[in-house]
């Protein structure tokens, strides 16, 4: 019967070192899940500041054409005015 207990308890020794390995097992593969899984957010936020970066630069170039055509308008505008006034003081 002793053999028989002694078969399923095993010696102290062999526990403590049984539990010692499952934990450094499980550090590790903790560790390695989590530098993964940060690794892939890492990516995706690099990939999301890139497409920021990309949407500002088509914003800036979008708000200088509208700039532009502003600055075209009024200076349509002042050139209509000018020539008005020509013709008023030529008549």
């Amino acid at each position: 019967m002793t053999a028989f207990l002694s078969f399923f308890s095993p010696a102290p020794v062999f526990t403590i070192i049984s539990v010692g390995v499952a934990a450094v097992v499980g550090f590790s593969v903790g560790v390695a899940l989590k530098s993964g899984h940060i690794a892939k957010h890492k990516k995706r936020v690099l990939h999301l500041e890139d497409e920021m970066l990309a949407n500002h630069s088509r914003i800036l170039k979008l708000e200088k054409m509208v700039s532009d055509l502003k600055k075209e308008k009024a200076n349509l505008l002042i050139d209509k005015k000018s020539s008005d006034n020509t013709n008023l003081t030529a008549e």
